[in-house]
C-alpha cells in the first residue's frame, strides 16, 4: 500500500499529538525530518549530528538507499531548532532508543507508524516524503528538482511519489 499524502490540517493535528507524547522533542524532530526534508527511515536512523553543516544536511554514501541517495539538502530553521532542542550539546547519532542504542530503520518506521495510528490517522514512514513531493509539484516545482530533493536516481521513481491534488486538477482544467 502506498503511504497516504497528508493535508496541512492533518500534519498540524499530528504535531499537536506529538506534543502530548512521552518524548515530544524526539518525535517532533523525527516527524520534521520526514515532512520537511523527505528523509527515508534508513537516513533518519543513521543520522549523525556531524552531517549538519550550518544550514545544510550532508547525507554520506552508504547511509541511504540506492545509487542516488547521498547528497546535501538545505535545512530550515524549524528543523535546526528541533535538532538543538532534542540533542542539546550531545554529539553523534541523533536518535537513540530507551537503551541508549541507535534506532535502526525498522525502529524509525515503527515509531512513525505508531505516531500516525495513535493520533487517529492513516499514515506510514513514507507519508511525509510523499506529501513533500506532492506539495512541491503542486507549487510548480520542476520534477527534476523534486528528484534531487528526494535523492532518486531516476525521475520515474520520483513520479511514483507524487499524488494528484485538487489544485493540480483545477490548474490542468482551467489554467
Amino acid at each position: 500500500m502506498r503511504a497516504p499524502n497528508k493535508s496541512e490540517a492533518e500534519f498540524a493535528a499530528l504535531f499537536d499529538y506529538v506534543d502530548s507524547c512521552s518524548d515530544p522533542l524526539k518525535y517532533r524532530l523525527m516527524l520534521l525530518l520526514s515532512v520537511k526534508l523527505g528523509l527515508r527511515p534508513k537516513e533518519i536512523a543513521g543520522l549523525n549530528r556531524s552531517w549538519f553543516r550550518g544550514e545544510e544536511l550532508r547525507i554520506p554514501h552508504g547511509y541511504s538507499k540506492g545509487k542516488g541517495g547521498h547528497g546535501s539538502l538545505p535545512v530550515c530553521a524549524e528543523v535546526l531548532s528541533a535538532l538543538s532542542a532534542y540533542m542539546g550539546d550531545r554529539e553523534g547519532v541523533v536518535f537513540l532508543n530507551r537503551a541508549g542504542k541507535p534506532f535502526d530503520a525498522a525502529g524509525i518506521s515503527s515509531a512513525l507508524r505508531r505516531l500516525y495510528r495513535e493520533a487517529g490517522q492513516e499514515g506510514s514512514c513514507y507519508s511525509g516524503r510523499r506529501t513533500l513531493a506532492t506539495n512541491m509539484v503542486d507549487r510548480g516545482v520542476n520534477l527534476l528538482v523534486v528528484q534531487k530533493v528526494l535523492r532518486h536516481s531516476s525521475p520515474v521513481t520520483t513520479q511514483q511519489y507524487v499524488g494528484v491534488t485538487q489544485n493540480m486538477l483545477s490548474k490542468a482544467l482551467y489554467g
